[in-house]
């Protein structure tokens, strides 16, 4: 049974939790959603977020997250000016392979909801993939493997829509158990 969420900071020595703590899951939120705007040419300012959200919740737990998302949030804007222009799949592998699930997850949500056919399909099971991880993330290994099974399959039944990750049966075995390290994605230009 999970537990009930709760608005109260974690204590000392807690873990980041956006699945049970709300202050937790809405710095996760902002920062994503902001990240995110900013990656497809919105206006949003995630550095001046992150920096309001450090002064609000100043708790180490608080504070280390935002820190550590800063981090791979500069050095995935770094790889993706490598990339020139890239496709919205190259800009998913970018994220995917700097760890940022949540963001893979909110990349391709905004790109899912236009989406038709199998179109929509392949995006909702790319978001899935990416679900698996955030699971295991929290700490949730029962959820994680038990999604990882059934993205697996998705996966491999539109692996000719996937042609741009070319080690798409090292991601579904994977995804099969997902207690191992996430697989980088290939499939960038060098």
């Amino acid at each position: 049974m999970e537990k009930e969420k709760t608005s109260k900071p974690p204590s000392s020595g807690q873990a980041f939790d956006p699945f049970r703590d709300r202050i937790s899951r809405d710095i996760r939120n902002a920062l994503s959603e902001a990240f995110v705007a900013s990656w497809e040419g919105g206006g949003s300012d995630w550095e001046s977020l992150a920096a309001e959200l450090r002064r609000r919740h100043a708790q180490a737990v608080y504070r280390d997250y935002i820190d550590g998302r800063l981090a791979d949030y500069r050095a995935a804007c770094a790889e993706r000016r490598k990339l020139g222009d890239p496709d919205l799949m190259a800009e998913m592998m970018v994220l995917w392979n700097r760890q940022l699930f949540f963001e893979v997850h909110e990349l391709l949500e905004g790109h899912w909801h236009d989406a038709r056919g199998e179109r929509r399909e392949v995006l909702k099971t790319l978001i899935q993939a990416a679900a698996v991880y955030v699971h295991r993330e929290a700490g949730r290994p029962s959820a994680a493997h038990k999604m990882g099974r059934r993205v697996s399959r998705r996966l491999a039944a539109f692996k000719p829509h996937l042609a741009a990750i070319r080690n798409l049966d090292a991601l579904c075995e994977a995804l099969q158990e997902p207690e191992g390290p996430p697989p980088q994605l290939k499939g960038l230009p060098s």
